[in-house]
C-alpha cells in the first residue's frame, strides 16, 4: 500500500513540475504526449506576437518526412499551450510526392499523423511537377492537401509572405 502512495504522489510530482499542460492539446498518432516544463519558455515571446508562421520543405519521403511531421507536431502542441496563433504549411516535393497518395502501401503508416496535422490546421502543399516526373496520378493525392506548380516556389512564396522556412535535412 506504501508503494501505491509514493508512486502516486511520484507521479503528482511529475505533472506539477511540469505543468501538466496535456489537457486541451491535440493528441498526434505515435508521437509521445510529452509534457510542457512551466519553467521552459521563452520569455512570453510568443505570446506577444500575432502570428507563428513556418514552412517546412520535404523532399525525401522517408526519414525527412518522418521528422518534418514530428517537428510540426511539437511545434503545434508547444504553441497551443501557449495560447500562441500559427499557421503552418508542409510543401512536399520531389520524392516526398509519393507520400501524398493515400492508397500508397510503403507510406500508409504517415496517413494517421498526416490527418491528424491537417485537423490541427497545417496546410499541406503538392508539387505538380513531381507528381507528373514520377509518373502519378493528381487525382490521387490526400483531398486536404492542394496541388501547386512548383514546391519550390511555393516555398518562395511564403518565404516572402513572412515565413520561416524549415527544412529537416
Amino acid at each position: 500500500m506504501n508503494a501505491r502512495l509514493l508512486a502516486a504522489a511520484a507521479l503528482g510530482f511529475v505533472f506539477a513540475a511540469f505543468g501538466a499542460r496535456a489537457g486541451g492539446l491535440p493528441h498526434f498518432p505515435g508521437l509521445l504526449a510529452i509534457p510542457i516544463p512551466k519553467h521552459y519558455g521563452y520569455g512570453g515571446f510568443y505570446s506577444r506576437h500575432h502570428l507563428v508562421k513556418i514552412v517546412f520543405g520535404v523532399s525525401g519521403p522517408g526519414e525527412q518526412l518522418r521528422e518534418t511531421l514530428t517537428n510540426a507536431a511539437y511545434v503545434i502542441r508547444d504553441l497551443k499551450s501557449r495560447d500562441a496563433p500559427y499557421r503552418l504549411e508542409i510543401v512536399l516535393y520531389g520524392d516526398a510526392v509519393r507520400a501524398a497518395d493515400p492508397f500508397s502501401q510503403r507510406y500508409a503508416g504517415e496517413g494517421p499523423l498526416l490527418k491528424a496535422l491537417a485537423k490541427a490546421g497545417v496546410e499541406f502543399r503538392v508539387c505538380y511537377n513531381s507528381l507528373v516526373s514520377l509518373h502519378l496520378d493528381p487525382k490521387r493525392v490526400y483531398r486536404t492537401m492542394k496541388i501547386v506548380p512548383s514546391g519550390v516556389l511555393q516555398i518562395v512564396k511564403k518565404e516572402m509572405q513572412g515565413y520561416a522556412y524549415v527544412s529537416n535535412r
